[in-house]
């Protein structure tokens, strides 16, 4: 067992409650609340890991690098 950290950004739904997106597995789903958004999106992970694996996923290969740079944007 490992244990992962992922992302859930969440936006308000058009039509009501929240849109959860992971960048970390480019997953996405949704729930009536915030709540239920996150609890979605950590079961939809869940089974997305289980289906592909962790090892086939670049975000969490261990000869992974991170490097955080600053750009300046105009606009």
């Amino acid at each position: 067992m490992k244990r992962i950290k992922i992302t859930a950004e969440l936006t308000p739904a058009e039509e009501g409650g929240y849109i959860a997106y992971c960048p970390e597995l480019d997953i996405t789903t949704e729930g009536e609340t915030v709540e239920e958004a996150l609890d979605m999106i950590k079961d939809a992970a869940t089974g997305y890991i289980e289906v592909v694996g962790l090892e086939n996923i670049a975000h969490f290969a261990s000869n992974r690098q991170i490097r955080e740079m600053e750009l300046v944007v105009h606009g």
